[in-house]
């Protein structure tokens, strides 16, 4: 009588005697996962020229918004008589088409950096908030401003620069405090300290970055201070500090709380010397 194949159990088979000195294999071998290592994220996951895009949209929106600054202060009567060389130099025509200007750009800089990262902006440009700390870096800020405003005595600085053109009357003056302790810092801090440092520290490692991060700092305030080496070498070692602890805390946020507190308290000193920005004369070169 025949039965189809499998139908009838296959017979036991007896194990195999151990031979001596050959350990015995394991009843039951479970089967191991093979352990998979997740890719490791780059830091920064942006290029060069990623941060040379977000030089371009800087320009060309600052420059539009100038542009159409200047062609809607021409419509008002106040400003009507001005040739557009003096709308040029005027505060509330400037700061206004960067203060307009500058949201743009963040924006722009958010999507790419979000882009090249896969992740939150924040966590891709290491932002971290410091938390109850946040106020010590304001202090540091404070304190750094005293220091530098005291050691640029020894420096060669001009007496008349020509940022000076924008503190020519109070409102100005309000306008460019604002600005300065605002939008201000944050691009710089997020442009300086979020995207080129991490791509010099990588190509150069950290002393260079620091240095490199804080000349490209120093270069962009070259026009409002003449390009007088004496302010410009200050401004540079202000990048330092700033670049420093963006390193020391690796967190963009902490430095930028520390270019609140410097701006602050020039800004603050000013209006003190100035009496509340009513006498400008007062400190004018």
């Amino acid at each position: 009588m025949s039965f189809p194949p499998g139908f009838l159990p296959e017979p036991e088979r007896e194990a195999p005697e151990p031979q001596p000195g050959v350990a015995a294999p394991p009843a039951f071998a479970p089967h191991e996962p093979q352990l998979v290592s997740s890719p490791v994220a780059v830091f920064p996951a942006w290029s060069g020229w990623d941060a040379f895009a977000v030089l371009v949209v800087t320009v060309l929106a600052v420059f539009g918004f100038s542009v159409a600054a200047l062609a809607v202060a021409h419509v008002f009567p106040a400003y009507r008589h001005l040739a557009i060389a003096e709308l040029a130099t005027n505060a509330k025509v400037i700061v206004g088409s960067q203060a307009a200007a500058y949201p743009v750009v963040i924006v722009f800089m958010v999507g790419l950096v979000r882009a090249r990262s896969a992740q939150p902006f924040a966590k891709a440009i290491q932002w971290r908030w410091p938390g109850n700390t946040a106020a010590t870096f304001i202090f540091l800020g404070i304190l750094l401003a005293f220091v530098t405003e005291s050691l640029s005595r020894f420096l060669p600085i001009p007496k008349s620069l020509p940022m000076d053109r924008y503190f020519n009357e109070a409102s100005s003056a309000y306008l460019m405090a604002i600005f300065g302790i605002t939008l201000a810092p944050l691009l710089e801090e997020l442009f300086f300290r979020g995207m080129l440092y991490p791509l010099f520290r990588r190509r150069l490692g950290i002393t260079m970055a620091v240095a490199l991060t804080s000349a490209a700092f120093a270069s962009i305030h070259g026009a409002q201070l003449g390009y007088a080496w004496g302010p410009i070498v200050s401004i540079f070692f202000v990048g330092v500090a700033f670049t420093a602890v963006r390193q020391r805390t690796s967190s963009v946020a902490s430095s930028f709380l520390m270019h609140v507190g410097y701006n602050l308290t020039l800004f603050t000193m000013l209006w003190i010397a100035s009496d509340h920005y009513r006498h400008l004369e007062k400190v004018a070169g």
